[in-house]
């Protein structure tokens, strides 16, 4: 009969085998996903370029189709996307409202103008000068994640900008009033003051694969030890 403190650490275990199996299928599937996104990425960026505000009643996956937007800045406040990290150094994204030509009378689109580099200091915002209105100008398009890890700690605008950790647009549009469209364009075109180098897939499939590998690993090594431990051991007479 197995004793009551030896069945607990077995049940320990094996919970911490199961837990460790489930994280590596985990990885596998985020594999999957990532491989999928980038056939889908490579197709996308075959296609001739639409306007962006034909984009707007498009259905389904609208995300990484390359577009050119026209159209007009709105007076609404800069966003800036807090700790936006590139080479290294930390900056922010900038983003602003735009008022698509050939779509007046619809909702503006948040464009995302690109990465600068930050000042000294956290509050110190780096200063932008808001182009003339926008011709043809090529960009992809984006749709917001939440990151449920980020805490948001931004309560209103202050000097006409907003400082986000993340970019929620119903949040936005309380701190703003203003409803936007569900996407958001990136500017793809050079630009003497604003970094464009976008990667919509941050981490490639093979590092997942390679977690995936790590996990079912410890998994193996785990149900080794456990066996090795559980087994009855054989106690010698003289």
């Amino acid at each position: 009969m197995i004793r009551r403190q030896p069945l607990i650490a077995l049940v320990i275990a094996v919970l911490a085998i199961l837990t460790m199996c489930r994280l590596g299928w985990w990885q596998l599937d985020r594999m999957h996903e990532k491989e999928q996104r980038l056939a889908s990425i490579a197709q996308k960026q075959t296609e001739t370029p639409q306007r962006a505000a034909d984009m707007i009643h498009r259905s389904g996956d609208i995300r990484d189709y390359p577009v050119t937007i026209t159209g007009r800045f709105t007076d609404l406040p800069l966003v800036y996307l807090d700790n936006r990290i590139h080479n290294g150094r930390v900056g922010f994204e900038v983003l602003t409202a735009v008022q698509l030509q050939g779509a007046s009378d619809a909702l503006p689109v948040l464009v995302n103008l690109g990465w600068m580099p930050a000042g000294v200091t956290r509050g110190d915002l780096p200063s932008v000068i808001i182009p003339e209105p926008l011709q043809q100008a090529g960009g992809v398009i984006a749709v917001p994640a939440d990151n449920p890890v980020i805490r948001e700690t931004t309560t209103g605008a202050i000097n006409n900008t907003l400082l986000l950790q993340q970019l929620d647009i119903q949040r936005l549009k309380s701190l703003t009033g203003q409803q936007f469209q569900p996407f958001v364009v990136q500017l793809t075109e050079a630009h003497p003051h604003f970094v464009r180098d976008w990667k919509p897939v941050v981490m490639p499939p093979k590092k997942h694969l390679a977690y995936a590998i790590q996990w079912f690993g410890l998994a193996i090594a785990a149900s080794i030890i456990t066996l090795i431990l559980m087994l009855p051991r054989r106690t010698s007479h003289d």
